[in-house]
């Protein structure tokens, strides 16, 4: 049975979206020189707008394919080759292109050619590592993000500007919250990609044992009927299964965070860091990220159902833009003002989504009674 989510479960999911967001920063700082990006832009207006969209378009079809895997699994959800399949794909693009920039850092002089195969090697060996083991999914997680948030994130940034980077960011955050409160496919999908243990999220959980006389009746007998369908076979632990056999119920409290829910922030700071150069920006960027993971992390506490974690990441990054842009005098007032109505606009969605929840629980409340 599932218990509510635990101050330590927030605490780690924080420390890991954190570790990741800075480890993808510091990546993008020594990897690559805001001045080069600047002579990319040249090169990009010089060359005209068909390149820059023809590149925005091959960067976001990688995103689509994504989705559209994601779709099919849901279609043939008892099948687990295509959920492999959608696993070695993130696999593969995320650790290539991890490598392909470490080596690319301390390997300057070797050829491309030779620097991309030796990233597809180890990207590989990351993919056979993961399973042959089916252990550290949230370390190969972190890795596959900060590949592709690295990469995508400099590239579109340089490619469209930060303009598109950011639109592209809200358009992302009205998907997740259509895909979760609207289509209601991607709760779904998460639980099945973590009862299988692939690396599309980093998770925290905690198993404790209860007393079975401390649970409500209700409880104990969704607990016999849970005991009664899976048995203790799939416990290994024998003092686990004694204790269980004796009376005693494992409760499991866990959170998931997505890996877009990681990689889409990171993109977001990364490619301004390469246009503007600016560690401070990026800093207090990182800082809104975070107070917008906390506030969905206590929301989930709160209300015990699953939530899309862009919308919140979205709203708190666009007042943390603000903020540095207008102590950094970057950006016109139209780009200011931009900030302000997207945040503006993502609160009344959220206090609405709250209000309605709020609702439903009421209502449900109402009927048990």
């Amino acid at each position: 049975m599932e218990r509510k989510i635990e101050s330590r479960q927030i605490t780690s999911i924080i420390s890991m979206f954190m570790i990741a967001q800075l480890l993808g920063l510091l990546l993008t700082i020594v990897s690559y020189s805001p001045f080069a990006s600047y002579a990319a832009q040249a090169s990009m207006q010089q060359t005209g707008a068909v390149s820059s969209i023809v590149s925005f378009i091959m960067n976001v079809a990688v995103i689509v394919v994504i989705i559209v895997f994601i779709l099919l699994i849901l279609n043939f959800r008892r099948g687990d080759v295509l959920y492999r399949l959608l696993e070695a794909y993130i696999i593969l693009l995320g650790s290539f292109f991890l490598f392909l920039i470490l080596l690319g850092d301390f390997l300057p002089a070797s050829d491309i050619a030779e620097i991309a195969v030796a990233s597809g090697i180890l990207a590989l060996l990351v993919l056979l590592f993961k399973q042959k083991t089916n252990r550290f999914r949230n370390l190969v997680t972190m890795i596959t993000v900060i590949g592709v948030g690295v990469f995508f994130g400099v590239s579109l940034g340089i490619s469209v500007g930060f303009i598109w980077l950011y639109l592209f960011f809200a358009a992302l955050a009205v998907y997740d919250y259509l895909a979760v409160f609207v289509l209601k496919f991607m709760i779904p999908f998460a639980r099945e990609v973590s009862n299988r243990n692939l690396a599309f999220l980093i998770g925290s959980s905690d198993v404790e044992l209860i007393p079975l006389h401390e649970l409500s009746l209700k409880d104990r007998a969704e607990y016999r009927k849970e005991k009664k369908k899976l048995g203790l076979k799939s416990i290994k632990d024998p003092a686990v299964k004694r204790l269980i056999q004796e009376g005693n119920v494992p409760a499991v409290s866990s959170i998931m965070l997505g890996n877009g829910d990681i990689m889409l922030p990171m993109m977001l700071t990364v490619g301004v860091y390469a246009l503007y150069g600016s560690l401070f920006v990026c800093l207090i960027m990182v800082l809104g990220a975070v107070a917008g993971l906390y506030v969905t992390m206590l929301l989930l506490k709160r209300y015990n159902v699953g939530l899309p974690a862009i919308p919140p990441l979205f709203t708190f990054m666009s007042i943390a833009l603000f903020i540095a842009f207008l102590i950094k005098g970057i950006g016109s007032s139209s780009i200011l003002l931009l900030f302000i109505l997207a945040a503006a606009i993502s609160i009344g969605a959220m206090l609405i989504t709250l209000k309605r929840m709020r609702t439903s629980m009421q209502n449900l409340s109402s009927r048990k009674a």
